[in-house]
């Protein structure tokens, strides 16, 4: 009895180590929302982001006027996972905001002049520049519109 007990015990006890290793393994989608806010993560503007907990802001890369930031939504509201792409120019900021897992593309906004995506930190970087697309920061990529489809 007290080996059948043993044999049963012990692959519950490995199952359970592999587990934690595995869970133990895997970080931050996107590492760069896990670190402090600094002063040039804070948006210019600060209106019209109901939803976004502001002190997440993370300044990406700028270009041409336009700044990129990642951010994430509030707590509580049961978006767990979720990562914005905001593009903030003039007087006004461009928000998408959709679940964020590593190797596939994140929000993406795109306009007359551009398409920008919001990428995880595991990603194939090098499929995206074959389609046009330039790494402005390792998190997100900038496809000029006149670059195609």
């Amino acid at each position: 009895m007290r080996r059948l007990l043993s044999r049963l015990l012990l692959p519950a006890a490995w199952s359970g180590a592999a587990v934690l290793v595995l869970t133990g393994c895997t970080g931050p989608v996107m590492g760069l929302l896990e670190k402090e806010q600094t002063e040039q993560d804070i948006l210019t503007i600060r209106t019209d982001l109901d939803g976004i907990d502001l002190d997440s802001t993370r300044f990406l890369a700028e270009r041409d006027g336009v700044e990129y930031f990642a951010a994430t939504p509030l707590d509580g509201t049961g978006t767990e996972g979720t990562v914005c792409l905001l593009v903030e120019e003039g007087i006004g900021v461009g928000l998408e905001c959709t679940p964020l897992e590593p190797g596939t593309a994140g929000p993406t906004i795109r306009d007359s002049r551009a398409t920008v995506v919001l990428l995880p930190d595991a990603f194939d970087r090098d499929a995206l520049t074959n389609e046009g697309f330039e790494l402005l920061h390792p998190n997100l990529a900038l496809r000029p519109a006149d670059a195609g489809a």
